[in-house]
């Protein structure tokens, strides 16, 4: 699939870097620190602007992505409000996270919607719908930092995600032991088999699933998430470290 000038899905690996800033001050200075940063994608993570004083989603959000394109006019954006529950900055209820959403949606500042697996599926639904209409292509992540899963639970739990109709599907969990990390590239791989037009993303996060980040297309990483200025995930690879890594194996 094609995201602005990019192909998802096919060849090397697409470096996506977040931008973790919890104010808009923070956010103008990571955006310029970035700008001889490798990167393909950027994450925006609104979660972690929510915790501003005296928070305007409208204005504040607005002027969030105003800076956001003022450095960086034509790089996809993948747009994320990520919950506590997981993994996020911010305690956000279902209400809310419906609202901001579909916020998020209406002025269209994403390129790439994250939409969580986990929320009441009619929500889930209808912001998939409301993002399909508006032109905007769906992420559908689950994240499980308290432990692997299995692959027999990794397989149903990407079917369950497919059956919302999103366009990339992303599943990143915690190994513990080297056994994890294998199931969860085998359990990708015999997902994109089944759905050979899908993006499939398998992340392990912390150090026992750093192999995922680096896997390439066939097996871990279409997209794979790299710090810039800050992690926004445990274990983690800088921008520099990831590319070079595929620079030598798809040279």
């Amino acid at each position: 699939m094609n995201i602005r000038h990019l192909t998802i899905g096919s060849g090397r690996p697409k470096i996506c870097v977040p931008l973790v800033s919890s104010t808009l001050e923070d956010l103008e200075k990571e955006c310029a620190s970035l700008s001889s940063c490798p990167l393909d994608m950027l994450e925006w993570r609104v979660d972690y602007l929510l915790n501003q004083e005296d928070f305007h989603a409208t204005k504040d959000l607005e002027a969030a992505y105003l800076i956001i394109r003022r450095h960086f006019k034509d790089v996809p954006l993948l747009t994320t409000v990520r919950t506590k529950s997981q993994g996020g900055a911010h305690k956000t209820p279902g209400g809310e996270y419906v609202s901001l959403l579909s916020l998020i949606i209406r002025s269209h500042w994403a390129d790439v919607l994250d939409v969580e697996y986990g929320h009441e599926v009619l929500d889930t639904k209808v912001l998939i719908k409301q993002a399909h209409e508006q032109g905007i292509p769906v992420l559908m992540s689950y994240h499980k930092f308290q432990r692997a899963m299995s692959e027999t639970e990794l397989i149903d739990t990407y079917e369950n995600m497919a059956s919302f109709k999103a366009d990339i599907l992303k599943i990143a969990v915690m190994p513990r032991v080297p056994r994890d990390t294998a199931s969860l590239l085998s359990a990708a791989a015999r997902v994109r088999e089944d759905l050979p037009e899908t993006p499939v993303i398998a992340i392990g996060m912390g150090q026992a699933g750093q192999l995922t980040r680096i896997a390439g297309s066939d097996l871990g990483a279409p997209i794979t998430f790299a710090a810039g200025q800050k992690a926004s995930a445990p274990g983690q690879l800088t921008a520099a470290q990831v590319k070079a890594v595929l620079d030598v194996l798809y040279s």
